[in-house]
């Protein structure tokens, strides 16, 4: 799906990444009001023994993550799950208007190595669904073209990373060539008593990864520009907590991105935005049932976290073009 690079660099505050670390990017974002006139509460229930993570220190850094995350316990699988809609963003004046709504999961699962490093094992699906139905969706109605579309089910399958205080990630194919793009971990976490927020931007732009002669219909314009911002919700103690090697999560997902190729939008201006609530689970029993039925029966292997290293990474639309052909 990407082809190119673009310079790293740093613009008030936030990190713009370059297009391979949008999968696994973290960019600081700008600073955040501040709360006057009260005192934070005080946590409650807190452990006799703590970590007592300093998140400026990188190991302390990393340490949260994966507990946040993932898990501290080796091989342990874990999941994540979110939910949400997109809209079309056409022109400046347009009223911004839902599309479908959109529900998935990713399965990951994170080992510590003697090097200190922690290799994550990651697989990632996503459905598209009406608006007020939870129904998987195989055909959408496009209401720009009239015409009925072939949805084509975000499946990306290897998403591995390894996680270390300094990221670091290969990218790429034998005929693309490989990539690797690596930067600090430093992660912006704040904390209101016992509540603690980590927020990270990623912003990226790499030339397009559909050929404009090859996908006529497909194509979206000569860049793919794309956005995401992420805020993740936790307890201070349960990440302080020595006897808790994984703690739970809730938090939100924005995007902005041109229109996904299936919809067959033939280079039409717009986009879209997608807004989306995150969650952690326990296990994949705590799927909604219709997500947890379909992905038995048509992508089984979803449901559980890859259990060795494979090269290279697949992305969506690199899965795409290898299992679509061009529509008329």
């Amino acid at each position: 799906m990407l082809n190119r690079l673009d310079p790293a660099r740093i613009i008030s505050g936030t990190q713009l990444l370059d297009r391979r670390s949008a999968l696994l990017g973290f960019g600081a974002l700008a600073g955040t009001a501040g709360l006057a006139g009260c005192a934070p509460p005080e946590p409650a229930n807190q452990p006799e023994k703590s970590l007592n993570l300093d998140f400026s220190n990188p190991e302390d850094n990393l340490t949260a993550w994966v507990k946040l995350v993932s898990s501290l316990e080796n091989g342990v699988e874990t999941c994540g799950f979110f939910s949400g809609t997109h809209y079309a963003v056409i022109g400046a004046q347009k009223v911004i208007e839902p599309l479908f709504r959109i529900q998935g999961f990713g399965m990951s699962r994170v080992t510590r190595l003697p090097d200190g490093r922690y290799e994550n094992l990651h697989r990632e699906l996503v459905y598209y669904l009406p608006l007020r139905e939870d129904r998987i969706l195989e055909t959408w109605d496009n209401p720009y073209t009239g015409e009925t579309v072939e949805i084509f089910n975000t499946h990306n399958d290897p998403v591995n990373s390894y996680y270390s205080t300094r990221f670091k990630q290969t990218f790429g194919t034998e005929e693309s060539g490989f990539e690797t793009v690596e930067f600090p971990f430093i992660l912006p976490w704040e904390t209101f008593g016992d509540r603690v927020i980590v927020s990270f931007a990623v912003n990226t732009r790499w030339p397009t990864p559909l050929d404009p002669e090859k996908w006529q219909r497909e194509h979206f314009g000569d860049w793919y520009r794309t956005s995401e911002y992420f805020q993740i919700h936790s307890s201070l103690a349960n990440l302080n907590n020595p006897d808790m090697p994984k703690v739970p999560y809730t938090g939100a997902w924005q995007k902005v991105a041109p229109w996904h190729p299936w919809m067959l939008m033939d280079n039409q201006e717009g986009g879209i935005l997608g807004i989306s609530n995150v969650f952690s689970l326990n296990s994949t029993d705590e799927l909604p049932a219709h997500i947890k039925e379909y992905t038995e029966k048509h992508y089984p292997e979803y449901l559980h976290a890859p259990d060795k290293w494979v090269e290279p990474n697949m992305t969506t639309w690199e899965t795409f073009a290898k299992e679509r052909e061009p529509a008329k």
